[in-house]
């Protein structure tokens, strides 16, 4: 009897702790705004199912967006599909432009259907690393490791939002477990499951890519090391692992509609130095194998797919302007996701993975493996931040690395291995005390979480820009909050910049007008007047002058309101007069 009741209890609290990562995930998909890439997601989503064609937003495979925009073809949106063919020409972005202009009403409800699509990657997510978890260290390790995923800021934001980020990192997870197990148990001699996985996670993001040659390479390197000597058998798994690749490949290629599959590697028109050969013009291609012996060889992925990764290379061979802690520049660094994580991920998740690291590293001075091959979640991890830190022409988003932290909860679930039960719950309370605190007081806006370090998430914007702080999110709550107080007027605001048009979202609202940039002081009227900036706006270099000054409201963490009293005129400095 008090058995059974004791897994009822179980299954009681099993219960509470998956409600209430739903609910924060419901609240963080209601109450966000559109976001600047997602704007472009959806769209080409819709334009693909309804098209075949891949030619829009080709820098990231097509899966996630396909997925989301599942539900829009009951509920499409109005949107003129005509494209360019240059390879230059992010046809998404004129596709987004057009269907928040067709009708604002119908946007919200749309975006809400799509997000909801997003779930899928969540759960696949909270599955795999339960899986894993358990297979590795146990039920409780399992318990702790679910409470990271499920209550992580950063894994709620961009499970709320149609980006590619939170299903690489999902699927990434799912490879990561399915790879260990077939790798430690061989329960057969091809890993089909494996393959299954890297085209999934291949289908997320290009990131993934590097896994091709990894895997084989960490197989012949574990064989080796439990064969000796060197024989036949030592090689033979990685070649059928290699082997099992071709049907990643042909799902790939499914996905695209197997759209200019086979094509010849010399008739590609290439915009990057590295594949042209050369630094070209503005709207100019070449080929570096043109008229080469490899020019005859046929690429046996999709096109869209060649000329996407070509697109991503002639990006980071351009370099755009970066920002951290408080200063811009024209390419990126290579500590910044360090740095962004470090600030970025809750001082509890550090206590713990820090203390699974600890044990680890116990373990391997004792030589003491509870289990095989357990450090194959620190490797996948470990390679992935080095090839995404490795690519320093511009270092803009957190959610770059976000596939890291999926393997970091892993291993900080290790420290269960070694503590009491009692003092596992100890630890776990002070590892996810705070981040519970912070999404009680902060429902439905996980992405403005920074932790201490940086001062809080009011903060965060002086430290990290763009997406880290506000990438369009707080589009809705500034608007009903600019409604409902209708006497801070005249007033102007200034979201995240980007090449969106949010003035239809207002309706009827008199002395309200928006700007994506900064606001010259030529450009501001005589008098009272108001300004509303979004976190990310407040990283431009043109408001520096804003930085120190006092808000006269802060309604939000991402919202910073600005009065400016009536001793301004056009040509004064007006952050300077700032006043309560």
């Amino acid at each position: 009897m008090k058995g059974r009741w004791g897994r009822q209890r179980m299954k009681v609290i099993a219960g509470f702790l998956i409600l209430i990562p739903i609910g924060l995930w419901l609240a963080q998909v209601i109450r966000s705004g559109p976001c600047v890439d997602e704007m472009g997601h959806v769209p080409a989503g819709v334009y693909h199912l309804l098209s075949g064609r891949m030619d829009a937003y080709r820098v990231n495979p097509p899966l996630p967006r396909l997925i989301a925009a599942l539900p829009l073809l009951l509920d499409r949106p109005e949107v003129d599909w005509s494209y360019s063919e240059s390879p230059y020409v992010r046809n998404e972005f004129d596709f987004a432009s057009d269907w928040l202009l067709s009708d604002p009403s119908m946007l919200r409800r749309q975006l809400i259907l799509s997000r909801m699509m997003m779930l899928i990657f969540f759960i696949i997510g909270l599955f795999s690393i339960v899986c894993w978890t358990k297979d590795l260290y146990g039920a409780r390790a399992a318990w702790i490791a679910a409470a990271l995923w499920s209550l992580s800021p950063d894994i709620l934001t961009y499970s709320a939002v149609v980006m590619p980020d939170l299903p690489a990192t999902s699927t990434g997870l799912l490879l990561g477990y399915r790879y260990w197990s077939w790798l430690v148990f061989k329960p057969r001699k091809f890993p089909w499951g494996v393959a299954i996985c890297l085209a999934l996670a291949v289908l997320c993001k290009f990131t993934w890519l590097f896994l091709f040659a990894l895997l084989p390479l960490v197989t012949l390197v574990y064989d080796t090391r439990i064969q000796k000597p060197f024989d036949v058998r030592t090689v033979r798994d990685s070649c059928r692992l290699a082997t099992s690749f071709l049907l990643t490949i042909l799902i790939i290629n499914w996905c695209y509609g197997f759209d200019g599959t086979g094509k010849r590697l010399g008739d590609f028109e290439f915009i990057s130095t590295s594949l042209s050969g050369e630094t070209l013009a503005k709207n100019e291609t070449g080929n570096r194998f043109s008229g080469q012996f490899f020019a005859s060889v046929p690429v046996p992925l999709p096109q869209e797919m060649i000329r996407g990764i070509d697109y991503l290379k002639w990006e980071f061979e351009q370099g755009y302007p970066c920002y951290l802690n408080g200063k811009w520049s024209s390419r990126g660094w290579w500590y910044f996701y360090l740095f962004a994580m470090a600030i970025k991920m809750p001082l509890g998740y550090w206590l713990l993975m820090v203390m699974g690291l600890i044990s680890l590293g116990i373990s391997i001075v004792r030589r003491s493996h509870r289990v095989k091959g357990e450090w194959l979640a620190l490797l996948l991890g470990g390679a992935l931040m080095v090839l995404v830190s490795s690519q320093t022409g511009f270092t803009h988003h957190v959610r770059y690395v976000l596939p890291v932290y999926g393997f970091l909860f892993v291993v900080a679930s290790r420290f269960t291995l070694f503590l009491p039960p009692r003092w596992i719950i100890v630890f776990a309370v002070l590892g996810l005390s705070g981040t519970i605190a912070f999404h009680c007081k902060n429902l439905g806006m996980s992405h403005v979480f920074f932790n201490p370090l940086a001062g809080g998430p009011n903060e965060g914007w002086r430290y990290l820009g763009a997406s880290n702080v506000d990438y369009g999110q707080s589009t809705y709550r500034i608007l009903s909050w600019i409604e409902s107080n209708p006497q801070v007027r005249p007033l102007r605001v200034q979201f995240c910049r980007d090449n969106l048009e949010f003035k239809p979202l207002i309706r009827n609202l008199s002395g309200v007008s928006i700007h994506h940039d900064p606001l010259e002081s030529s450009e501001l009227p005589k008098g009272n007047h108001f300004l509303v900036l979004s976190s990310c706006a407040m990283t431009d270099e043109k408001n520096r002058n804003l930085w120190d000054d006092e808000t006269w409201a802060r309604p939000y963490a991402d919202m910073l309101v600005f009065r400016v009293d009536e001793s301004v005129t056009a040509t004064d400095d007006f952050s300077s007069k700032n006043s309560e």
